[in-house]
């Protein structure tokens, strides 16, 4: 069983809104447990960060707060993997459903972070 992890080579920003797979398998429990983490760290220089559907949803990001945010990010999975150890054959069911993933080839604001954030899958 594969620990969940973010996805960063599917990173997406549209409308100052991050949106980034999960992957792995999210014991029962899990996504509780990110949601209280990211509530008792507080956040930065971005909005709501929610956990749905399989995939991370972080609002309101600016320019220039990548790296924080990732840092972040990787600090709540990583909290929320540290408190459960998955039992076999106990993950939750991920919700499959995607939703309408357009890319954007302006040079916008949002393309640039999406790229950025892109980049860190490949680090």
């Amino acid at each position: 069983m594969e620990p969940p992890r973010l996805q960063w080579s599917a990173a997406q920003v549209r409308d100052g809104i991050l949106t980034v797979t999960i992957d792995g398998d999210r014991p029962k429990g899990w996504k509780a447990t990110f949601e209280q983490t990211v509530r008792l760290l507080g956040g930065g220089d971005w909005g709501e960060v929610s956990c749905k559907g399989g995939k991370v949803r972080v609002s309101e990001i600016a320019e220039g707060s990548e790296d924080e945010l990732r840092h972040f990010l990787e600090g709540v999975v990583q909290q929320a993997n540290a408190v459960h150890v998955p039992p076999e054959g106990d993950a939750d069911e991920q919700d499959e459903s995607a939703d309408d993933e357009r890319e954007d080839d302006g040079d916008d604001a949002d393309a640039r972070m999406t790229s950025r954030f892109r980049d860190f899958g490949t680090a």
